[in-house]
């Protein structure tokens, strides 16, 4: 039998904000949109997004995000690591789409996201302009929605660009409202 995905292609490797690690895209070989919400009900903590048609999961202690047509993946040990992340990802998407007759498809949100997943991108200063003691207890309030991104100052500045851009993705993959214009 053929398989439905026949392969993902790095297309990209780039230094990671966590000091000797790696982030990547990577580009599929088909659309697998359609495969999304079968995916979702078959992979434990997933968090989808049927809006926005992502699904991001952590693997080997790195965040991956599949597109449609790609992924993306940071926090990686090496090239080595996201090779193998990806080969078995393609395996579980062929699998997937193999018996997807047998899988009811998910199409809701499985879990929010962890505050330690929002304050590993936050300038941890625990500056308390926020209005909180500490960047954890922001990003806390973050993701149950109390607070909003914006009021970090030090997030805007230069310093922090790579941590906002890679924050305001991972926000915006997972569902969560993100400031216009970015």
């Amino acid at each position: 039998m053929e398989n439905f995905l026949e392969n993902i292609t790095i297309t990209n490797i780039l230094p990671c904000v966590v000091p000797g690690k790696i982030r990547f895209h990577a580009e599929l070989s088909v659309d697998i949109s359609p495969l999304m919400p079968y995916l979702n009900r078959v992979m434990r903590g997933a968090i989808y997004n049927h809006k926005n048609l992502t699904l991001t999961f952590k693997k080997e202690g790195g965040l991956i995000t599949l597109y449609p047509r790609k992924v993306a993946g940071g926090q990686i040990e090496n090239i080595e690591s996201a090779h193998r992340i990806l080969n078995s990802l393609k395996d579980l998407i062929n699998e997937c789409y193999e018996n997807k007759d047998k899988i009811e498809p998910l199409y809701e949100r499985q879990q929010q996201l962890l505050p330690l997943d929002v304050y590993k991108f936050l300038p941890q200063t625990n500056c308390k302009r926020c209005a909180e003691e500490t960047c954890l207890a922001f990003a806390v309030r973050l993701i149950n929605e109390g607070k909003n991104v914006m009021l970090c100052p030090d997030l805007f500045t230069p310093t922090y660009a790579e941590k906002r851009g890679m924050l305001f993705t991972l926000l915006k993959d997972t569902g969560y409202s993100i400031p216009p214009g970015f």
